[in-house]
């Protein structure tokens, strides 16, 4: 029943888009809120691997724990990645950044002083290129770690060459994430930059990720296996989320601090949009649902250690992170005066990247039905 509930959702989500952009006079605002969907389920899906290579670094039991289920998370959702990305490059480039058509009224004058960085073959061939090293590399990270689910007890050798992979995945996490960074966040605002936005970026992804992870987890290895989730790793999790909420808030007083006392009209101007007019109520909710909420309520003990708490708090992690999201793309494109994402299509666009997020992780289930849910871990962690 859930296999059909999200296929429909996921087809209900690609036709009122099509249908959309096939009626509409002006689709801007439509592949706008594509991107949107796809730059935040990305960075979901691709954390997935990334928490277990920190997991694994830090020699953390207890994460270590969720790690098999977020490489799945990661490499299941690759081809809705690679798929996303050729529609919005062969449907949306020309909507989205003012680069793509220098001669148009985006005050280029021909395009002359554009770097050469800035064209539709090179946003295509970098982001293709960061993808193939990152999911690459998160694939022989997952087979080897195939290797140790098989290996009793785990010899140091394999052992320390999974450590090494985790370093590698972790760098090309950076690289992937720092061209997505750019060209969905900075580069479709013309001569807007900031140094410390990939960063920014990340930690978003990682703190969202993280609760995303928590919540998939309550069916894919506690509901579907029977099994109950452990007080020290609710405790564990929600300590994380925590650390991840102030190291989030950090960031974001970090990019905003310095852009607000450099003055620069063309820095501030972008910036300070999403904080005004029609956007400020949204600005607010992030900031209660990114930092406020998530702080105060995980201060406690007894929210930390409840599942449907914890569960809530991640939901509105989430909640907070995707705001985030629709602020760095919406504001550039119109004024918020008509919410996109309350129409039809905005909803089927959320419903449907959700949709493709948990069908890919049934399905790859079903390709590798033999993996544990849960990873084993050296007795001396």
């Amino acid at each position: 029943m859930l296999f059909w509930i999200l296929l429909i959702l996921l087809l209900n989500g690609m036709i009122s888009f099509a249908y959309s952009v096939i009626n509409a006079g002006e689709t801007t605002t439509l592949w706008a809120m594509l991107s949107v969907t796809y730059i935040f389920f990305l960075g979901l899906t691709q954390t997935g691997i990334l928490f277990a290579a920190i997991m694994r670094m830090s020699k953390s039991s207890w994460g270590r724990h969720f790690s098999r289920l977020g490489e799945v998370l990661t490499l299941s959702f690759f081809p809705v990645a690679i798929i996303t990305l050729l529609i919005i490059y062969f449907g949306g480039v020309d909507h989205l950044f003012y680069w793509a058509s220098p001669a148009s009224a985006h005050g280029n004058e021909g395009g002359h002083h554009l770097s050469p960085w800035l064209g539709k073959g090179p946003f295509l061939f970098r982001n293709l290129v960061a993808m193939a090293l990152f999911y690459g590399m998160s694939f022989i990270y997952f087979r080897a770690g195939r290797i140790e689910e098989n290996e009793t007890p785990v010899s140091d050798a394999l052992d320390k060459k999974l450590n090494v992979m985790s370093g590698f995945v972790m760098v090309f996490y950076v690289i992937a994430n720092t061209e997505i960074a750019w060209d969905f966040g900075m580069m479709i605002i013309p001569h807007w930059e900031s140094t410390i936005f990939p960063a920014y970026w990340w930690v978003g992804n990682l703190f969202a990720g993280s609760a995303f992870l928590y919540l998939i987890s309550l069916y894919f290895m506690y509901k579907e296996q029977g099994k109950v989730i452990d007080k020290e790793h609710l405790d564990q999790f929600g300590k994380l989320l925590l650390s991840f909420a102030l190291l989030w808030v950090y960031m974001f007083w970090s990019q905003h601090i310095v852009i607000w006392y450099s003055d620069l009209p063309y820095l501030t101007e972008p910036l300070f949009k999403i904080m005004k007019g029609n956007y400020t109520s949204l600005f607010v909710i992030m900031i209660l649902a990114s930092f406020i909420i998530p702080f105060f309520a995980l201060i406690y003990r007894s929210i930390k250690l409840s599942v449907s708490a914890l569960a809530t708090v991640a939901l509105i992690i989430c909640l907070g992170i995707w705001i985030n999201r629709y602020l760095m793309i919406i504001p550039v494109f119109t004024d918020g005066g008509a919410p996109l994402f309350a129409t039809w299509t905005g909803i089927s666009l959320i419903l449907a990247g959700l949709s493709s997020t948990l069908l890919s992780i049934i399905l790859f289930f079903r390709l590798y039905p033999n993996i544990k849910r849960v990873t084993s871990f050296r007795s001396d962690y």
